[in-house]
Parts: structure tokens; C-alpha cells; sequence
């Protein structure tokens, strides 16, 4: 080779490096812009949903409350107090409409959600009429005003799956179930006190009150569970004080008809129900102040990068002239480095998809997953199965969470083996288990969950120890037929939650379809009646 070309190749080594440092610089850039995008697209939605459960869990019901007294205590103070409580709803309802407003050409779902709750805030609205005109009882609070509880609720419900972050994530399925404990409450609250003023309970009330009732124990028991913040602790340990067990055996009594309604009984229920409504909301409010305080942090930190990238890049173009005298040993390492980063980004995109302890897609996996299936756009019907392992807290309490690992781990693979090769599955959260069974009827789905239940069931578990245990599952069901949106899924998980919720109440360790709890809930009444 000749003195030109051997420099032509010189040079080309030379410039080599520059080039490939420079495209480098544009795509980490790029990256990080991106990242910085994602991040405060998670914290707006932290903040819509945190101004979504405000207004679902304590303005909403504040207002309800208000009326109530309103209706049944006369006094020169209750007309100024439901007003204020009326201002509150509306102010916190137009500052929710307005961040929705923002993100309903993104997510049309989004915009859905607003107008369903401008319709339920509309029907408050009216009903405030008929009590300013005398034309409303206290039977009608619940009818009037959980609708737009239960809409914001499912609003943060479906705003959890948005985000991208995973800490933040988790935090809003904590949250959710937060919500739903507390909304549950609150209904078991009114329909108690109903039945101490010696108001009979119709059917469809009763209904209502036993389904609030177990909803709030099994949203107590996940909420243990996933245990994340001193505010959730100290709401859960309120339902342990002489207070919370008082209201929690009365309720007992109240749903067995036991309790003899007397005014003495109806004063200590309110007074320790708004004792507990109160310090729920309090630790709600910091539970949603932790939520919009991560999110910022998040943005914050993305910015950080960003300017610590660039501030890096700029330092890394002044060394350029040094990595071109060095040009030849400058190629190898950057070729070396290039490999590793490659090596790098793919063991972090998998560990970013993919649950560290099963094996199993993560949340952020399984959404991705998700939308791949739903763009091929060839199912004709999808299946969601949900399973939970049961009062599995007994095993990290009694042989520790190395334990439960282990079973957690084995619970992956009879999941693996026992579902189809084409389904979905992901570790939902905890010892939750979600499955996605594609071009799967209800009935077929129900068939694989209890092929599922029952190797679970039949498994023991072997700990280093020789202890060897056993462990049990409930599921829940849920399916839906073509079209197939962006929609579906989310709500077929909600309705597959559900049904779990309904085979934990029925007695655990089986399998529960979509739309069984109402019919559980029949047989129990039928259960006592007889």
C-alpha cells in the first residue's frame, strides 16, 4: 500500500472515532429527550390521577356528607358548610376537567372518562336542586353521588397503566386499591348508619352493603400486602385500634341483622365513622402529596440527565483532537465499548420488561406485549385471567420472604407449563398473576385457570430447610369479543379483578367468572333468609 493511501486509511481511522462519537452524542441526546418526555408525561398523569382520587375519595363525598347532614340535622351552621363543601366539588371537578381536556386528543379513553363524569357531576347537580327545595331524602346520597366517586376511581385505574416508571406505577396500584378500600368504607358507613336510624334496607341495598363490605376487607388485605408508605401504614393500623375493630364488628352485626337500631348506637357509629373518615382523609392527602411529589422528582431527575449529558458531551468533543492521536488504540476501545454498551442496553431492556424473581413479563413488559398483540389486529375474542395467591402474607410472616420467593418463583413455572404457548403472562404485583389468553373464549379460559388452580394446588413446595408447603389460588375470569380496541384490555382487567375479588369471597382457592358476584351475593341472601 502506498504513502497515500496508507494515509488515506489513517486518516479514515482518525475520523472514525469522531464520527462514531458524534452519532453517539445525537442518539444518547435523542434518548434522553425522549426519556425527559416520558418521564413528564408520568408526572402529568400523576397529577391527574391524584386530583382524580381527591375529588373521587374526599371532595365528592365530603359534599354527600354534607348533604346528609344537611337533610337530617337542621341547624344555622349545615347550609353554610354544604355550600362550602358544593364550592369544592365544583372547583376540584373544573381543574380535573381541564387536565383531561389536555391529554383527550392523545388518549381519546381519556376523553371518554371526562365526559363520563361531566354526565354524573351534571346529575349532582341537579339533585342539589331538590335539596334546596326540599325534594330529596338521605336514601338518595348513594345513588346520587357514588356514580362520580366510582368514575374517578376507575379514572385513576386506568391512568396507572399509563405510566411508564415502575416505582410510580406501583405506587398508583397501591393506590387504586387505596381508593377502593376507601370508597368501599364509606359506603358500609352510609348504609350502617340507614339501618341505626331504623331505616329497612331494601334488597338492592343490602346488595350493595355486603358487596362494600367485602370489597373493603379484600382492598385492606391487598393494601397490607403491598404495603409501601408510613401514611398507609397508619390508616391500616387504624383498623386495628378498639375504634376501627368497634366499627368492624358492629358492621358485622349490622349485616346479620343483629344489631337493635337505638339512638345511643346510632351517635357511637357516627361518631367513630367520622372519626375514621377523617383520618382517612388525612392520610390520603399524603398519600397523594408522595404520588405528585414523585412524579416532579422523576421530571427533575430526567432534566438532571439531560444537562449532565450534554454538559458531558461538550467535555468529550474538547478530548476529541486527544482520541484522534491516539486514534488507532481509540478505535479498538470504542469498538470494544460499543459492544458492551449493546450487551448493556439489551440486559436493561430485558430487565426492564421482564420480572427478576419469576422470569415472567413485568407491568411494563406485558403492556408492551399487549399492544403488539392488539396492532396484528387478527383476534377474534380475548380472555384475561387474574389469579392471586392466597393469604400468601402467612407464608413471609411465619417461614420469610426467602420462602416466598421460592414459591413465588415455582408459581411461575407451573404457570408457564400449564397455560398455552401463546398466552401473555405477566407477575401482576406481589403474589398477583395475570394472563393474557388470545383467540380465548370465557369457557376456555375458565378451563385453563382451573388446570392452573389445580397444579398449584397439587405442588409442594420444598424449602431448604425441609419445611415443605402448600399453597392455594384464586381466579378470576374475563373475556370479550372482536372488535378488540385499546380499551378492552384494560377493562376486561378490571373485570377479571373483580371476579377475583368474588372468588376470594366466596371462600378462595377456586375460579370465578365475569358477572359471579352478583350471583354469589344472591345465594348468600338466600343463605340467610333460609
Amino acid at each position: 500500500m502506498d504513502l497515500k493511501a496508507t494515509k488515506k486509511v489513517v486518516m479514515a481511522a482518525l475520523l472514525l472515532p469522531g464520527l462514531v462519537m458524534g452519532a453517539e452524542a445525537v442518539l444518547l441526546i435523542d434518548g434522553a429527550l425522549n426519556r425527559l418526555r416520558i418521564l413528564e408525561a408520568d408526572k402529568n398523569y400523576a397529577y391527574v390521577t391524584s386530583d382524580a382520587g381527591r375529588l373521587g375519595s374526599s371532595t365528592i363525598p365530603t359534599e354527600a356528607h354534607e348533604t346528609i347532614r344537611y337533610l337530617s340535622e337542621p341547624g344555622e351552621t349545615n347550609p353554610v358548610r354544604l355550600q362550602q363543601a358544593r364550592g369544592a366539588v365544583d372547583r376540584d371537578f373544573a381543574r380535573l376537567m381541564t387536565e383531561l381536556a389536555e391529554f383527550g386528543d392523545k388518549r381519546p379513553v381519556l376523553k371518554t372518562y371526562g365526559e363520563r363524569l361531566r354526565l354524573a357531576v351534571d346529575g349532582i347537580h341537579r339533585y342539589r336542586i331538590r335539596v334546596d327545595n326540599g325534594n330529596a331524602v338521605t336514601e338518595e346520597i348513594i345513588g346520587r353521588y357514588k356514580p362520580a366517586s366510582d368514575i374517578n376511581v376507575d379514572l385513576v385505574d386506568v391512568l396507572r397503566f399509563e405510566i411508564a416508571d415502575p416505582v410510580l406505577s406501583r405506587k398508583l396500584h397501591t393506590f387504586v386499591s387505596l381508593l377502593k378500600a376507601n370508597e368501599s368504607g364509606l359506603v358500609a358507613g352510609f348504609y350502617g348508619t340507614e339501618y341505626l336510624r331504623g331505616r329497612t334496607l331494601s334488597t338492592g341495598d343490602l346488595d350493595t352493603f355486603v358487596r362494600a363490605a367485602a370489597m373493603k376487607n379484600e382492598s385492606l388485605h391487598q393494601l397490607a400486602v403491598h404495603l409501601s408508605s408510613a401514611s398507609l401504614k397508619q390508616m391500616l393500623d387504624f383498623e386495628e385500634t378498639p375504634s376501627g375493630l368497634w366499627l368492624k364488628e358492629t358492621t358485622r352485626e349490622i349485616l346479620a341483622g343483629t344489631a337493635e337500631p337505638s339512638r345511643p348506637l346510632l351517635q357511637r357509629w357516627t361518631r367513630e365513622n367520622e372519626a375514621r373518615v377523617a383520618f382517612w382523609k388525612r392520610g390520603i392527602a399524603q398519600v397523594i402529596g408522595e404520588i405528585r411529589q414523585s412524579g416532579d422528582t422523576l421530571a427533575a431527575a430526567a432534566r438532571h440527565q439531560l444537562l449532565v449529558l450534554v454538559g458531558a458531551i461538550g467535555v468529550l468533543s474538547l478530548l476529541l483532537g486527544l482520541v484522534i492521536v491516539l486514534a488507532i488504540k481509540g478505535v479498538a476501545l470504542a469498538s470494544r465499548l460499543l459492544r458492551e454498551r449493546e450487551l448493556l442496553v439489551e440486559e436493561l431492556r430485558n430487565a426492564a420488561q421482564t420480572d427478576h424473581l419469576t422470569g415472567l413479563f413485568n407491568r411494563r413488559g406485558f403492556d408492551g406485549m399487549t399492544r403488539v398483540l392488539l396492532e396484528a389486529g387478527s383476534m377474534q375474542a380475548v380472555s384475561v385471567v387474574i389469579f392471586d395467591l392466597d393469604r400468601f402474607k402467612q407464608v413471609n410472616d411465619i417461614h420469610g420472604h426467602q420462602a416466598g420467593d421460592v414459591v413465588l418463583q415455582r408459581i411461575g413455572e407451573i404457570a408457564r407449563s400449564m397455560f398455552r404457548s401463546g398466552d401473555l403472562l405477566a407477575r401482576h404485583g406481589g403474589e398477583e398473576f395475570l394472563a393474557l389468553l388470545p383467540d380465548c373464549h370465557l369457557e376456555s379460559a375458565a378451563e385453563v385457570a382451573e388446570r392452573v388452580r389445580e397444579a398449584i394446588e397439587g405442588t409442594e413446595f420444598a424449602l431448604d430447610n425441609g419445611t415443605v408447603l402448600r399453597v392455594t389460588a384464586s381466579f378470576g375470569c374475563a373475556s370479550g369479543e372482536a372488535p378488540i380496541g385499546t380499551t378492552v384490555i384494560p377493562e376486561l382487567i378490571r373485570r377479571a379483578d373483580l371476579a377475583l375479588y368474588t372468588a376470594k369471597f366466596a371462600g378462595r382457592n377456586r375460579v370465578a367468572l365475569d358477572g359471579e358476584s352478583d350471583v354469589l351475593t344472591a345465594e348468600r341472601r338466600a343463605m340467610r333468609q333460609a
